[in-house]
Parts: C-alpha cells; sequence; structure tokens
C-alpha cells in the first residue's frame, strides 16, 4: 500500500466521466434558471450580463458534487461563507470563458464531441453504454447535456491554446538554458528511500509492533503475521523506493526523517496506525541539462503559458460585467481563480 496524498473515496465512476457528467448537470441547471431583470433579485448570487444565477443554483451545484465526490461544505461559518463565495465567482468564470471562446469563432463539431465522449465511455466504464445510460438517469440529464459540455471542454482547451501561442513561439534555446541554470535543483531526481510498512487498528497494537521489532523481531515476519494491509502484508510489508511526495504527508514526514536500518512510529493516517521502517536512502541526483533539455524546454512552455493564462483571464474578469450578491462577492473578484491555470492546461 502506498499512502495517497488525498483520501479517494470509493465510487463506481471513475473521476473523468463523472466530473464531465457533474459539470454537464451543472450547465443544465444553470441555464435552466436564467431570467432577464434590470437588476439583482433577492435570491440571486451572481448576475453575468442580464444572466442571473440564484442562490439555490449553486447550492444544487454542491449537491451534485457531494453525491459525486463527498465534496461537504464546511461546517465553520467563516470557512462555509469562503466556499459559497469561492463556488459564485468559479461560475462567473466559467461563463466568461464561454463567451470568449465564442469572440473567437471556437466551434466544435458534433461529431468530435461524440468521437471524444464514445472513447471516454468504452475506456472507462465496464459495459460501457449500459452503465452510461444509468449514470444519466441518476442525475436526471440526458447525453446531449454531456455533448455540450464536451465541447465546452475541448473549446477552453483550443482557446488555452490561442491565448498563449504567440507567447510561447518567442522561446529560444537560450531561454531554455537560462531557465536550468536559475534553479538546477528543480530538475533533480528527489532523495528516494526504500520502505517498509506495518498497519494495525490501534495505538496500543502499534506500540506492541515497535517494542517487538526493538527486541529483534524481523520487520517481515511481523508484518505477514499481523499487518492489515492487504497489498504489502505478503511481502512483508515492503513498500519499494519512493519519493515522499508519493506518500502520505504525515507518514511520509516521519519516514524521510528517520535514519537508515531505523524503525519509525507509530504514525496514524486514514488507513490506520502504522509502523515503518527505511530499509535504504537513494540520495537526491543532479541531472545535466544535456540530458534533460526536452524537459526543460517543456516546463518552461508550461510555467510560461499558465502565466500568459492568467494575466489573460483576469484581464478577461475585469473586463466582465459581473455583478455579485453581497453574501457572495470573493475577497478578490477580478482575479482569476487559484487553479484556473492549472485547470485551462489540463483541459489542453
Amino acid at each position: 500500500m502506498r499512502f495517497p496524498k488525498l483520501p479517494m473515496p470509493e465510487r463506481t465512476w471513475t473521476r473523468g466521466l463523472a466530473l464531465l457528467v457533474v459539470v454537464a448537470v451543472v450547465a443544465a441547471a444553470g441555464v435552466a434558471g436564467y431570467r432577464m431583470f434590470t437588476g439583482l433579485p433577492d435570491d440571486a448570487a451572481l448576475k453575468y450580463h442580464d444572466d442571473v444565477i440564484t442562490t439555490s443554483e449553486l447550492d444544487d451545484r454542491v449537491d451534485v458534487l457531494t453525491a459525486l465526490y463527498g465534496i461537504q461544505k464546511p461546517a465553520g461559518d467563516k470557512e462555509k461563507d469562503k466556499f459559497e463565495r469561492d463556488v459564485a465567482k468559479a461560475v462567473a468564470v466559467s461563463l466568461i470563458l464561454d463567451d470568449a471562446a465564442k469572440d473567437r469563432d471556437i466551434v466544435i463539431s458534433d461529431k468530435s464531441a461524440r468521437d471524444t465522449l464514445a472513447s471516454m465511455v468504452d475506456n472507462q466504464l465496464a459495459n460501457s453504454q449500459k452503465d452510461f445510460t444509468a449514470l444519466l438517469a441518476k442525475f436526471g440529464i440526458g447525453e446531449d447535456d454531456v455533448l455540450d459540455e464536451v465541447k465546452r471542454q475541448q473549446a477552453i482547451a483550443l482557446l488555452f491554446r490561442e491565448v498563449t501561442k504567440s507567447d510561447l513561439d518567442k522561446l529560444t534555446a537560450d531561454d531554455v538554458r537560462a531557465y536550468y541554470d536559475q534553479d538546477p535543483s528543480r530538475f533533480a531526481t528527489p532523495e528516494q528511500r526504500h520502505l517498509r510498512n506495518i498497519v494495525v487498528a490501534t495505538k496500543r497494537d502499534a506500540n506492541a509492533v515497535v517494542a517487538a521489532l526493538r527486541r529483534g523481531d524481523d520487520f517481515r515476519a511481523v508484518a505477514r503475521t499481523v499487518s492489515r494491509d492487504d497489498a504489502t502484508r505478503d511481502n512483508g510489508g515492503d513498500l519499494g523506493t519512493v519519493a515522499q511526495a508519493e506518500l502520505d504527508p504525515t507518514f511520509a514526514e516521519k519516514a524521510f526523517a528517520a535514519k537508515p536500518g531505523t524503525v519509525f512510529g507509530p504514525v496514524k493516517t486514514a488507513y490506520g496506525w502504522n509502523v515503518g521502517q527505511v530499509v535504504k536512502v537513494v540520495p537526491a541526483r543532479q541531472r545535466p541539462f544535456a540530458k534533460i533539455k526536452d524537459q526543460v524546454a517543456d516546463t518552461l512552455r508550461s510555467e510560461r503559458a499558465l502565466e500568459v493564462w492568467r494575466d489573460w483571464l483576469g484581464d478577461e474578469i475585469k473586463d466582465a460585467d459581473v455583478e455579485y450578491a453581497d453574501d457572495y462577492r470573493p475577497e478578490h473578484p477580478d482575479e482569476p481563480p487559484a487553479d484556473a491555470g492549472v485547470q485551462a492546461r489540463s483541459a489542453s
């Protein structure tokens, strides 16, 4: 068992297709609620031009995300307030991007969207069309709603390329080399560690494991006897050689602070109480520019593209006619969302 950085809730549908359906539900609900007003009505969360999205429509969007991913509104008043303001801003930005794509005559054909959707269904669902039909029925939407969202994602990908292309075309070999020389450590292979791990139910059990190991009991034998981790128990708790970023942060902090050959723990994670052992340390290693110049170039292009995209999107947001209700006005309404660049790059 390798500890993921975030717990992944159990779900029947894979994240990609489920997220696609989520956004389709959002889009369908939003369009149904648009009304023409000369001012902001009492039940409005925001207005973009003459399109109003109500507070109940925003709540419906959160309900869908809760059903699929377990996303919940924070319990605290301060956190809940920020959450609702962030949701409102995300909706406003999505409307702005839709209009920007239209202004640039970005049009996605029905065939392109259907081919993409068919590939997703075939690759991600066991019984393809049957499971997909059940998924649509679960959320009360039609296939056309999903196709519209496929088109929207493809349009944003093309918009991202158009916005960033001219700046990326200006990059030179000297730019790439200078970018590497600024901080070569960014391209180093990080330190890795060969680890073993035992998972038990309680801290008391974990302390008993630690005591046994420090008496000289063989780690692998103890793991095969008591570990609750089905993935590694038969291998003596072997996690393999991993980087710190691959592990649950709490477990990783202890694992990468321990000395080679030592036992560490107990450490509590979402999976239980853990007792680990550092088998071997593989030091970080710097990689010469000549061997990774293509990777450096790709990293620089990606970074520059995100910078250009966020600058452009910031201008679009400032120029847009968005009005928020007081309870939904974000702290920085004229700035792009923190993850806007990452999302756009993922879409492309």
